[in-house]
């Protein structure tokens, strides 16, 4: 059985606990400061025009390598199905009763990678792929996993 997720971002996959938001209102302050704005200024496009990920962002980014790195182990939804639905080129994800096994680091990986623009999953090379995952982060300044899950 793999890992579960940091113990920092919480049970479940969107849900951050107060130690976590309160490392992004200290990184937006930060980035405030490095920016000279005032602190009511939303950090949005800050983030942006200082290349910064936020940490939202980071978590994103480690587990879709990680699942990223372990895709030839993974079966597409068509493998395990023969019906031809809108997600069948996406990974399929273990069922799981317990929410130790939901929040694993493969399931996660996995629900992460699946949302992301088929563009990007469709890239062969490893660090062309971290390369434009990393670009697309950066263009779109997620400050939860939840508005990420939403795309």
């Amino acid at each position: 059985m793999l890992p579960r997720p940091p113990e920092i971002w919480g049970e479940s996959l969107g849900e951050a606990t107060p130690k976590v938001k309160k490392i992004f209102r200290l990184q937006e302050r930060a980035v405030r400061i490095l920016s000279r704005v005032d602190q009511h200024v939303s950090c949005r496009n800050l983030f942006k025009e200082l290349n910064i990920f936020t940490l939202p962002s980071l978590y994103i980014r480690e587990f879709v390598c990680k699942a990223r790195i372990n895709w030839g182990q993974m079966k597409q939804n068509e493998e395990i199905h023969d019906h031809s639905t809108r997600q069948k080129s996406d990974f399929h994800t273990q069922y799981c009763r317990t929410t130790l096994l939901k929040n694993n680091y493969e399931n996660v990986g996995i629900k992460l990678f699946n949302k992301l623009p088929n563009e990007l999953k469709k890239i062969g090379k490893p660090q062309e792929f971290k390369r434009r995952l990393q670009t697309f982060l950066r263009q779109h300044v997620f400050y939860s996993v939840d508005e990420y899950m939403a795309l």
